[in-house]
């Protein structure tokens, strides 16, 4: 039998290859992933003989789902059981949230008899767990948003709300999910900020974008950063907002850049997903 995959990306890729030479025999949609089925199917298809049943209940919002193990006390006898949280208003975030503890199981569920994942996990960049959080997450964009298909949606399309709305329309996740796969391959300078109220939650940047994100993840005084006043999202009063963006003066987010480097700022849905691109720099080849 052929060795199994030990991380994340070479499984992802492994049950795209199975998912891609099913639908093209049997047809039908390629996606969004049911991953319903997929989880099901798993156990067989890998000869894992450890058994996979899925559950949804109503809980608790911060409580995503979890991974257990339910004959933890019998060694070499995995039985496992994914719990998800069906209170969730978003099937995107639902689906993200099974392929997470999919990953979960087939990467690492020789380490660990349970997991137990929620959004305040995926925040503790510092926590012991976060390795195999990050790990999990990569596999589930790598699963449910394939590199080769997302950059065939996109081309050589301006980036906008519109556009990245169309891919998490396709693979069937949240508007964040699709802006955070996009990043990941981008040669663009950009960052996605995640706000509340008026503090920034959470940024995460492209490769050349990096240290964006890093300044605005970083607290002062060990406060959460505000948004600048003058950026577009807190000066927006109206939800119809461009979807194509607003430009503004950089520096109104990052006071060292030029006074003439101007940002892009898209303001998304009640103002919880703002994606910021920097042109190059008007005198650069």
């Amino acid at each position: 039998m052929t060795a199994q995959p030990t991380r994340p990306l070479p499984w992802a890729r492994r049950l795209n290859d199975v998912l891609d030479k099913f639908h093209e025999i049997h047809g039908g949609d390629r996606f969004p992933v049911n991953m319903e089925n997929l989880i099901q199917e798993v156990p067989q298809t890998f000869r894992t003989g450890e058994p996979i049943a899925i559950q949804g209940e109503a809980m608790d919002p911060e409580f995503e789902g979890a991974l257990f193990n339910l004959n933890a006390e019998q060694p070499g006898k995995g039985n496992w059981a994914i719990i998800y949280n069906k209170a969730i208003p978003s099937a995107g975030r639902i689906r993200f949230t099974l392929a997470h503890e999919l990953g979960h199981y087939l990467v690492h569920r020789h380490l660990h008899d349970e997991f137990n994942c929620n959004e305040a996990d995926t925040l503790h960049w510092d926590s012991p767990a976060r390795q195999m959080e990050n790990q999990a997450n990569e596999f589930a964009a790598h699963l449910l948003m394939p590199r080769p298909d997302y950059e065939a949606q996109i081309k050589s399309a301006t980036i906008d709300l519109d556009v990245l709305g169309g891919c998490a329309d396709r693979y069937g996740v949240s508007l964040t999910a699709a802006t955070l796969k996009w990043l990941e391959f981008t040669p663009q300078r950009a960052v996605l900020v995640i706000s509340n109220k008026g503090l920034v939650q959470w940024a995460r940047g492209s490769q050349s974008g990096k240290w964006l994100s890093i300044a605005l993840n970083k607290k002062l005084n060990g406060q959460q950063r505000r948004l600048p006043s003058q950026c577009a999202t807190m000066l927006q009063t109206d939800s119809n907002v461009d979807r194509q963006g607003t430009k503004i003066g950089a520096r109104n987010w990052f006071s060292d850049e030029p006074k003439d480097m101007a940002l892009r700022e898209m303001p998304g849905p009640l103002h919880s997903d703002v994606i910021h691109q920097k042109p190059p720099r008007l005198h650069e080849i």
